[in-house]
């Protein structure tokens, strides 16, 4: 059993969502400054923030309560916990619970709004994209219902001599299968754009560096299965124990979120990339490549040794994410 000092993470807290608000008003100042509008991943990622915060303050205020009171029950304080503190304490956990449901399927919506963006010409993706948004829908309701059932039944909520006595296998179902729809969705959020790159017309490093990004996703399934297996494996005499991880998971999937618009390494937010990339699609998926092609601003020819490759001619005042 580990004991990690509350100073220690109140440090990490605060660091990591800092950096989660300074990336997030950096990919709005990009977008604003490049295109003179805001998108609506943009705004979803804007969401996951203001949830974020929401999180992080009722972890504040609860974390230190709950904190004394299991070093109290493990005979390492002397200051028993009051029956408001316990009640306030309850209270604070299960809206800190509902609230990191809410900063995970916001970044969620913010990745699907991309995507959106990217891709909306094509049919296939439309239908493959509406069935995600559907099970996402679906997975951030079953979730946060399943949250009446933490002290065994909807009818013991809030309850907290029910909560100390329900059995751990409640627990554990629930940790699981939080798990089992989050990591399957993020594959799912992950696995589709990218098969969507094979039949563009793009050069194979522009490929890795758009996959690269879509692949960002895999971060945020790591942290949710490390916080899983960690809270499942946690001694039950002290339940905070996992508080790292359920503090880094929404704070990385927020900094993960903006991290799309950043980086030259990414080659994502030069103007040249993202125009070839909606070409391609429009040159791919149109009905109509000549007509998608005028509207978008680019040109699809051929070399002028009349080989037919591709080549590019990016009108300079076609706007860029």
């Amino acid at each position: 059993m580990k004991i990690i000092p509350i100073e220690g993470l109140n440090a990490i807290a605060w660091c990591m969502t800092s950096l989660g608000m300074i990336l997030t008003i950096g990919r709005f100042w990009i977008h604003w400054r490049k295109t003179r509008r805001i998108g609506w991943d943009d705004y979803f990622n804007g969401v996951a923030l203001i949830f974020l915060l929401a999180y992080i303050t009722t972890y504040q205020i609860y974390v230190p309560i709950d904190y004394q009171a299991q070093l109290y029950a493990l005979g390492l304080s002397n200051e028993p916990p009051g029956p408001r503190d316990v009640m306030l304490t309850m209270k604070l956990n299960m809206a800190n619970i509902a609230l990191f449901f809410c900063v995970i399927y916001s970044v969620k919506a913010s990745f699907l709004a991309m995507y959106w963006r990217i891709f909306e010409i094509s049919k296939r993706f439309r239908v493959a994209w509406s069935l995600l948004t559907a099970y996402t829908a679906l997975c951030f309701l079953v979730s946060f219902t399943s949250i009446f059932w933490k002290c065994g039944t909807p009818t013991n909520f809030l309850e907290p001599e029910a909560c100390a006595e329900r059995p751990r296998s409640i627990i554990v179902h629930l940790q699981t299968m939080w798990c089992s729809l989050n990591v399957v969705g993020d594959i799912m959020l992950m696995i589709i754009p990218v098969a969507m790159l094979k039949p563009m017309l793009m050069p194979l490093s522009q490929k890795i560096g758009v996959a690269f990004v879509f692949s960002l996703v895999f971060i945020i399934i790591a942290f949710d299965i490390l916080r899983t297996v960690y809270t499942l494996r946690m001694s039950p005499k002290f339940q905070d124990e996992n508080a790292v991880w359920a503090l880094m998971e929404p704070t990385i999937a927020v900094i993960v979120c903006a991290l799309p618009c950043f980086g030259s390494s990414l080659a994502w937010i030069t103007p040249a990339v993202f125009n070839a990339l909606i070409s391609s699609v429009s040159n791919r998926f149109s009905s109509s490549s000549k007509r998608s092609s005028n509207s978008s601003g680019s040109v699809y020819s051929k070399d002028s040794d009349g080989t037919g490759k591709d080549s590019w001619l990016i009108n300079e005042r076609t706007g860029s994410v």
